[in-house]
């Protein structure tokens, strides 16, 4: 044994008995003696067990075994285990389960044996085992050899438990046990007896046998019980224990070293806890109090009560060392500390912080820790003010309690120690922010499991501290963290989210906001709400003739009370099925259910909340078996069924095994014609309860039997009176039909019947409807179409019946196609056979509205039109006139005013229109009706959206007809443009300012001025316009026919008197021209021309019509084409045409625009100028054009006289921006 060299270590080499005891170990410098606390020095050791014979257990199968096992002594205590040895030396642990398991006295407990636990003869053996000498010892071999054939079934007794008033530790791990026998193998559970529930630091182990504390609390005391069922021991089998916590002496207030100054009172306080309540003792130098001899331990060093010490006017030489023992039966705690006098002037040894930043509403320290001895004075000075109390308080320590800081704390802090020896000060600034708030705060929330719940959280700060704020989240006043997976915050809104919620999330939840200065906190309960968690402990209480009481304990709510319970059952002949029982109501937990006889039963309990139904519980481990009983009812639903003629068919419902109450069980079917005597009748015995039908041969039609089924089994003949039915043999084919048939009032779905037939032969005997009378059958179809249109309406007896005048019955056959061709026919029939049917009548339903159309879409849509397409209707139900538009607004869920198009359509082929005269950017429902002359039929609506508002295109148009008072004009309306399809005519008299225009077309593609002066030259333009925009055409300059006013005969007679000799000159002129010709002299030059006033006779072909799609208009005809028009609007070509006109300009002073502007002339000379010349009628320009039949959206029916059948001016006399194919050019050129 060695001391190290200035240490109190102690070395012991090679410790041997004699080394074994009690150490302490002292420091003594001069000044005091300090004292370890006492150290028991044990050498650690393991006995062998004791030499004992080999033990044979033979216990029968089933029942309980006992391996005992006394441990050696050992130090510290051995770790105890049980092996099975092997016949090579070595050894497997025992495997522990909830039937094999080890007491906390060592022994290895069997709660039944079974065969396997004699190990093919290799023994069990009690092994201990001390882990710091690594040495193990073995008990003696104990070998199992059970007796008998087959496990014999145990109920459940009390094997073995930790000692009913125990007592442990606090903050140890402590154990309790209990071990129950029986087979099967019993479950065994915990409760405590107040019914709390156990806490998070107990659990469950040895498969529900033992009870383990981690850490034993003084909550924990108080009475627990465990216990214990089989399939044989529905009642518990329990044992009780209490637990009593005590606990080795701890510190409540430990003792601390003094340092003071001369002259001062020192005090020593030494309080601990335990229990048993500890013992105080008090040493001086590592002496006892009493024992001490120093002269300072007088009448100035008082013991006042056992935990305090009192040391008054200390001096120097008053220096030592105190020790306090607090001990109790389970252990003690040591305390050292010092005396120290000292004198010295005051030092800062902690100042004030420079600067400190807090926020109001705070409480705050400002630090001041000073040395000095005497124990220095502390003063503070706020800003140079002593500071006085209230919000103020000088600590103990020195340092300055700020109490709810506001901001004018705001402030220079002195703090100033002052003593004997001298003084000393020290500052610091304190700044005061405006305390964190919470804005938005949570709210309580209540979802349904599986839901998601969000909960929203923002708050504001001072503006110095906005960088630092933060949203954080608790639950249950514990960080929620990125493990918690089903739980997000979202950064932008600082929201809370908890995906897929389940009843545990219910809780507290707190939003905190905060700057690391303050915080403000608000707090919002999450209640979750589930299905009900399963009943448990469900079990039979009694069990008696044709009843069952069933009891239960209720599972958790998950926070959504229970409603009520189901209580099912199954039985031994349908284990499989569960059958509802009954219901019972929420705070019942019993019930009483009624029982079949001779039926095994077995139950389980369902609880039903408004989230839904629980699990169903576990069902009941022991079974209910009822006696055998006659059967308590006979096979209901007895009928005949008379398919088959020549027999006597009978059915019923079977009576499943649940009904039959016992063995032997039988049906027992007697019959007899009615009429016949009771020896006629026949009996059947039939034993297969599966069998639903018997077939007898009757050799009748349509007879009349008694008939009577019973059941019975072992017993007796069923309790209840048994019913006889009138059944009826097999049905035929009649042999009456009905006659006569003939039509009544036919409309477009409905035509009315009425035939003969003789009512008198219904429900009779022997009767020539060879069966039950069902009624007629009308049978319909379409002329020429029977196989596909074939129907059958059927008119049910007691209609028939109602419908009968005498032998006359009327019959209204609905739900028909309208304008159809029809065929019907009548017949009478039985339940299975029809007859023959009347003669067939033919007739024809009257027209009826139409049907949908089959589509209808939208082929271009602009900013005010859509161009339209549809299908015809499927069902046309009579001859289509016509069809109708009509359209309203669509915002949001509101509609507005429904509209028409006028005019409608009155072409029953055309399939496409332009529907003008909208808003830009507007959303429309439009509709489509088909139209018969009985009206609409059905419509067909479509929901679409103008495009945003776009620019019209300069219209093209064309001067159709002129008059002395009105002029006609013509244009084309692109439908595939995406604005402008809405147009009006302007037009101003020669020299006028201002221009005057026509009212808007949304629909026809001309106007006709009317009311001008005859004889008076017009500018025209056409205008396209979307309601904000417009685009003008050219201008065209347009002459009326006849004389204007101011040249009328009446108006000047010399100028009508010069006009008569122009018009002689001319013919004088005109006579001499041809006679030249006549000989042949050449009056013009070298060349022959025949010269033709272009202006008058030529015909220009200016189609305007409605292509059916794009692709129409085709890349040849440049006319049609915008893409055309947008790409060459000064084309160089344009010069030809105004060119070869030159003579033809000179020659006519008042001439149409189209024929000198530059804009018309420009356009086309590249194009003709070298073509011949051609002169055709206006129709024959179309004759290759494929158009569609019957297609005139633009006939005004008005004019029938001045426009052709697709809407084009007859005589055409002005054109304007004609296409290439269209423009003749003259042959002639003029120089």
């Amino acid at each position: 044994m060695v001391q190290l060299a200035n240490v109190g270590t102690i070395v012991i080499n090679m410790p041997e008995d004699k080394d074994e005891g009690m150490y302490q170990c002292f420091a003594d410098n001069g000044y005091g003696k300090s004292a370890s606390i006492m150290f028991n020095l044990r050498e650690a050791k393991l006995q062998e067990f004791g030499i004992e014979a080999d033990i044979t257990h033979r216990p029968k199968l089933g029942s309980h075994l006992t391996l005992e096992c006394v441990a050696p002594e050992s130090i510290p205590p051995p770790e105890v285990y049980w092996v099975i040895k092997d016949r090579y030396g070595g050894f497997n642990p025992v495997n522990f389960d909830g039937r094999v398991t080890m007491d906390h006295e060592s022994r290895l407990r069997f709660t039944n044996v079974i065969a396997s636990d004699q190990n093919n003869n290799n023994p069990f053996a009690c092994m201990a085992m001390n882990n710091l000498v690594r040495k193990n010892t073995q008990g003696a071999q104990q070998y199992i050899i059970p007796q008998g054939n087959s496990e014999e079934q145990k109920t459940v007794q009390y094997l073995w438990a930790s000692p009913l008033d125990h007592f442990g530790l606090k903050d140890s791990i402590f154990k309790l046990k209990c071990i129950f026998s029986g087979n099967p193998t019993p479950d065994v559970h915990w409760e405590r007896t107040n019914g709390q529930p156990f806490p998070d630091h107990v659990q469950f182990l040895s498969f529900g046998q033992e009870l383990q504390f981690n850490g034993l609390k003084l909550d924990d005391q108080g009475e627990y019980e465990c216990w214990a069922t089989n399939n044989l021991t529905p009642q518990r089998v329990q044992r009780n224990m209490k637990i009593r916590v005590e606990s080795v002496p701890y510190w409540i207030e430990e003792p601390k070293d003094v340092e003071i100054g001369i002259g001062g009172k020192a005090e020593f306080r030494c309080i601990a806890g335990g229990d048993p309540k500890p013992t105080y003792f008090w040493f001086v130098n590592g002496i006892s109090l009493g024992a001490v001899n120093d002269p300072r331990i007088n009448d100035r060093f008082r013991k006042l009560t056992d935990q305090l010490v009192v040391f008054d006017n200390v001096n120097k030489e008053d220096a030592m060392v105190i020790q306090c023992n607090a001990t109790n039966k389970h252990g003690y705690v040591w305390g050292d500390f010092y005396l120290n006098v000292l004198s010295e002037a005051p030092t800062i040894i902690t100042p004030p912080q420079p600067q400190v930043i807090t926020a109001e509403g705070q409480s705050i320290n400002l630090t001041c820790q000073t040395t000095g001895k005497p124990d220095p004075q502390i003063t503070w000075f706020k800003e140079g003010q002593q500071i006085t109390g209230g919000r103020y308080r000088t600590m103990l320590d020195g340092s300055l309690h700020i109490d709810k800081v506001v901001l004018a704390d705001a402030a220079h802090f002195v703090c100033m120690a002052e003593n004997r020896y001298g003084k000393e000060k020290a500052s610091g600034i304190l700044l005061v922010r405006r305390k964190t708030q919470i804005e938005q705060k949570p709210l309580d929330l209540e979802v349904y499991a599986g839901l998601d719940a969000k909960f929203t959280c923002s708050g504001t700060t001072d503006p110095e501290e906005v960088g630092n704020l933060r949203i954080l989240w608790q639950k249950d006043n514990k960080d929620i963290t990125a493990n918690d997976q089903r739980m997000t915050t979202n950064k932008q809104d600082n929201s809370l989210t908890i995906s897929g919620t389940i009843v545990r999330d219910s809780g507290t939840y707190t939003c905190i906001a905060t700057n690391r200065l303050d915080n403000s906190t608000w707090s919002a309960m999450l209640t979750v709400k589930d299905r009900p968690g399963a009943p448990t402990n469900v079990r039979i209480k009694k069990c008696e003739a044709g009843n069952a009481t069933v009891v239960w304990t209720p599972g958790s709510y998950n926070n959504a009370p229970v409603q009520y319970f189901i209580v099912q059952y199954n039985t031994s002949m349908k284990q499989d099925k569960w059958v509802y029982a009954v219901k019972v109501e929420s705070q019942k937990t019993s019930t009483n259910v009624s029982l079949s006889p001779y039926t095994i039963y077995t139950f389980r309990v369902l609880a039903y909340n408004k989230i839904g139904e629980s699990d169903p519980s576990a069902h009941t481990n022991d079974v209910c078996r009822t006696n055998p009983e006659v059967p308590r009812k006979h096979p209901a639903n007895v009928r005949t069924i008379g398919e088959e003629k020549n027999y006597l068919i009978i059915e019923w419902t079977t009576m499943p095994p649940m009904d039959q109450n016992g063995p032997g069980f039988q049906y027992v079917l007697e019959f007899k014609r009615v009429g016949d005597l009771d020896k006629d009748k026949r009996t059947e015995y039939i034993d297969d309860w599966k069998q639903f039908t018997y077939r007898y041969q009757s050799n009748d039609i349509y007879t009349a039997y008694e008939i009577t089924l019973k059941a019975r089994n072992s017993i007796g003949e069923a309790s209840a009176t048994a019913q006889t039915i009138i059944g009826y043999s097999g049905e035929d084919i009649p042999t009456i039909a009905p006659s006569n048939l003939v039509l009544g009032q036919i409309n477009a779905t409905q035509v009315v019947l009425s035939w003969n037939f003789d009512m008198s032969m219904v429900d009779i005997p022997n009767t020539p409807l060879r069966g039950e009378f069902k009624g007629f059958k009308v049978q319909l179809w379409r002329r020429n179409h029977k196989e596909s249109t074939f129907r059958v309406y059927n008119i049910p007896p007691d209609v028939a019946r109602n419908a009968a005048k005498g032998n006359l019955i009327t019959a209204s056959v609905r739900d028909m196609l309208p304008s159809t061709d029809m065929v019907a026919r009548v017949s009478v029939f039985n339940n299975f056979y029809v007859s023959r049917p009347t003669e067939m009548v033919e007739f024809k339903t009257i027209e009826g509205v139409p049907g949908p159309v089959e589509f209808f879409r939208a082929r271009n849509l602009g900013d005010n039109h859509f161009n339209l397409e549809w299908g015809t209707p499927m069902d046309e139900n009579g001859f289509i006139i016509g069809y109708d538009i009509g359209y309203q607004t669509v915002h949001g869920l509101d509609l507005g005013k429904m509209q028409d198009r006028e005019p409608q359509i009155n072409n029953r082929y055309q399939t496409s229109e332009m529907l003008s005269g909208l808003l830009p950017n507007t959303k429309y429902r439009v509709y489509i009706w088909a139209r018969t002359a009985r009206g609409r039929g059905e419509g067909y609506f479509i929901e679409l959206t103008t495009t945003k508002e776009g620019r019209p295109g300069a219209p093209r148009y064309t001067i159709a007809e002129v008059g002395e008072t009105f002029i006609n004009v013509t244009w084309w309306v692109n439908p595939y443009a995406s604005s402008g399809t809405v147009i009006f005519v302007e037009y101003r008299k020669e020299g006028a300012p201002e221009w005057q225009r026509t009212t808007d077309e949304v629909v026809n593609r001309w106007k006709k001025i009317t009311d001008l002066e005859s004889g008076t030259y017009y500018d025209i333009r056409v205008v396209a316009t979307n309601g904000n925009q417009r685009t003008e055409s050219h201008i065209e300059e347009v002459s009326t026919d006849g004389v204007a006013a101011a040249s009328a005969l009446v108006g000047n007679i010399w100028w009508f008197i010069g006009m008569l000799l122009a018009v002689i000159a001319i013919i004088v002129i005109a006579i001499l021209v041809y006679f030249c010709w006549k000989k042949g002299f050449d009056c013009g030059g070298e060349d022959k021309h025949e010269r033709t006033d272009v202006y008058k006779d030529t015909q220009y072909s200016d189609t305007h019509r409605f292509p059916s799609k794009s692709s129409d208009v085709g890349t040849d005809s440049k006319a049609f084409s915008n893409e055309w028009y947008d790409r060459h609007p000064d084309s160089d070509e344009e010069d030809g045409f105004r060119r070869s006109q030159h003579s033809l300009n000179e020659s006519m002073e008042k001439r149409p625009y189209s024929y000198h502007s530059d804009d018309h002339d420009s356009r086309y000379s590249g194009h003709y100028s070298q073509e011949p010349r051609h002169s055709e009628p206006y129709d024959d320009a179309y004759e290759e054009y494929n158009r569609p039949s019957g297609y005139d959206p633009d006939v005004d029916e008005r004019e029938p006289d001045k426009f052709d059948r697709d809407g084009y001016p007859k005589n055409q006399r002005y054109t304007v921006e004609m296409s290439p194919e269209q423009v003749v050019p003259p042959t002639d050129t003029f120089v």
